[in-house]
């Protein structure tokens, strides 16, 4: 279904051009408000990430985006003011250290990420409160009601993780696992990617494909990505043995 609402997208954008950001109403009701799953949120950003289009027609999209986004986590935000708004509790972004909301692709990919946790919404939003006792008081109640673990995979696991990914996806964990930490300049250049939207395409291709409960496989610091050594060479014979 997300193809559709893509090709919905580029057939609007070859007709319209730049003239779409006055079919906003269009936009929202024929694409934004119908995304409803990770895959849907997930592959719309990617695509408006890995798609070039004029800057006042990609801030229309990603804006209709965010709001769709935080809509379907059950809050509202306003963009313009830089505000989350739930009932009658108000969240500045600013005061959170977010200056630009709309560029902050990595903190979307982290909200998407929460889609379907059946964490209640007030839990969420004292998580980002400005007030740290909130935050703490939060923390304490998940804490008590909640038991956080993340399960080891198994090699069936590992198996069917790389069967589920598409294969530039498949190359791009290929050549983690053979690299083991890599810089995301080298991986750009190694694999002829555009640029790092690319990385965290794949990136986020394989955190999707992941039980929620699973340890993570790649890890993302300082402009370096590294696998999980405790699966490495496991992967490595999955890939030898394809």
């Amino acid at each position: 279904m997300i193809k559709l609402y893509t090709e919905i997208l580029k057939t609007l954008y070859s007709f319209l051009g730049e003239n779409i950001i006055n079919e906003q109403k269009k936009l929202k009701s024929e694409i934004f408000d119908k995304l409803s799953t990770k895959s849907d949120y997930y592959e719309i950003l990617d695509f408006l990430k890995l798609e070039t289009f004029p800057q006042k027609v990609e801030e229309v999209f990603l804006s209709l985006f965010i709001i769709s986004l935080f809509n379907r986590l059950r809050i509202s935000i306003d963009i313009e003011k830089k505000i989350l708004i739930y009932g009658n509790d108000k969240i500045s972004l600013e005061e959170l250290g977010i200056k630009d909301v709309v560029k902050s692709e990595n903190l979307l990919r982290e909200f998407i990420d929460l889609i379907d946790s059946n964490l209640p919404t007030e839990y969420l939003f004292g998580i980002l409160s400005n007030d740290l006792s909130k935050r703490i008081k939060v923390f304490k109640e998940l804490i008590g009601n909640t038991k956080i673990t993340e399960e080891k995979w198994s090699k069936e696991e590992l198996k069917g993780l790389i069967n589920s990914l598409t294969e530039s996806t498949k190359e791009f964990l290929k050549f983690m696992v053979k690299k083991g930490k890599s810089s995301k300049e080298e991986i750009i250049s190694e694999l002829k990617l555009k640029d790092t939207r690319s990385i965290s395409a794949f990136t986020s291709a394989i955190s999707r494909n992941s039980p929620s409960n699973k340890e993570r496989i790649l890890f993302g610091e300082k402009g370096k990505i590294y696998i999980n050594e405790n699966y490495r060479e496991i992967l490595k014979d999955l890939f030898l043995n394809e």
